[in-house]
Order: C-alpha cells, then sequence, then structure tokens
C-alpha cells in the first residue's frame, strides 16, 4: 500500500480580507460622521407641531437651539452643539453673516418656551443681517377645518 505524501504549500485556501477591512473601516467613518452631524439637530428639544410647511431646501443650515435647562428652568441657546450667552449671540451671528450673507437660519425652540425668551435670537438674527430665518417644527399635529 503506497502512503500519500502532502506538500506543504497545498493546504486549505488563503482568504484575502483586506478589502472586507476597508469596507468596514468606511462604514465606520461614515457611521462617525453622520452622528456627529446629527447631534446639531438634538433631539431633546420638545419641537411645536404643524400639519402646513415644507422641508427644509438648503443643506447645511446655520442650527440654533433654544431649549430649557433641566436644572434650572431657564432657557439655553445653543449654536449647533455649542453653548452660547444670550450676550454673545449677536457677535457670533454677525461673524457667521459676514462670512456667508446668504446663509439659511433654522431656529429650534422648545415648545414649553414662550416667545419672549426666542425674541431675542430673532432680534439677534435681524441685527447681524441674516435674511433667511425660519422656525422649526415638528410635522404633525391636528388638521386645520
Amino acid at each position: 500500500m503506497k502512503l500519500r505524501t502532502y506538500r506543504k504549500g497545498s493546504g486549505a485556501a488563503h482568504v484575502n480580507v483586506t478589502p472586507l477591512i476597508d469596507v468596514v473601516m468606511c462604514l465606520i467613518i461614515f457611521y462617525l460622521m453622520v452622528g456627529h452631524l446629527a447631534a446639531g439637530r438634538s433631539s431633546s428639544i420638545n419641537l411645536p407641531t404643524s400639519t402646513t410647511g415644507r422641508p427644509a431646501d438648503k443643506a447645511g443650515p446655520i442650527v440654533i437651539n433654544v431649549g430649557v435647562d433641566e436644572k434650572s428652568g431657564d432657557s439655553v441657546v445653543l449654536i449647533g452643539t455649542e453653548r452660547v450667552l444670550e450676550s454673545q449671540l449677536p457677535t457670533i451671528l454677525k461673524g457667521m453673516s459676514e462670512i456667508s450673507p446668504d446663509s439659511e437660519v433654522q431656529i429650534r425652540a422648545d415648545r414649553s418656551l414662550g416667545y419672549g425668551k426666542v425674541a431675542p435670537v430673532l432680534a439677534a438674527c435681524r441685527d447681524a443681517g441674516l435674511l433667511s430665518v425660519k422656525l422649526v417644527a415638528a410635522k404633525g399635529g391636528k388638521k386645520p377645518l
């Protein structure tokens, strides 16, 4: 009886995992970037609802969040994810309007805030020369009669 002889190089096929690693790394980077961009539109703000309106048509607007501080109950102004004092707001918006005067500004205000808390933000946008200011609302609510 003849014994089989095995050569060292004739083993199982090798799988090249380099393309798989490349694809996984691209997916990780994509989800990190999307998560960072979505952080500016924080979901902790309880937006008012509206049955009318249209979706935003420009990409990359300046997002100003006006929320309620959970500890003190006072209003908090955030540009993107950065907390801003109300007194600093006109200066910051003036700088943004000089860079891009036709920028769209989206103001996301909590529904529990009164207009008096949102009015200084609107006035700062007007004083900075920003022409396209929109108040954001969530889609829903009761249909008008």
